[in-house]
């Protein structure tokens, strides 16, 4: 099995037939894609279950420093 989304699959799921609009969707919902020499995007499948957005979020959230020492 393909870790890339078909072309019928990224159609399926941007609900979108051409490739620039195909794109707008990803790149609107923050999904990591890559085009290809015709401008038709490229998308795995890890990609597609792990959206740029979420991994930043949780990174954040442990992202604070410590001001304990300040007491």
């Amino acid at each position: 099995m393909s870790q890339l989304l078909s072309r019928a699959e990224i159609e399926r799921i941007t609900d979108c037939v051409q490739p620039a609009r195909q794109c707008k969707v990803l790149t609107d919902n923050k999904i990591l894609f890559f085009k290809d020499r015709n401008g038709v995007p490229n998308v795995t499948w890890q990609s597609l279950n792990n959206p740029t957005h979420l991994k930043f979020a949780v990174e954040s959230v442990n992202n604070e420093p410590d001001f304990g020492w300040m007491e």
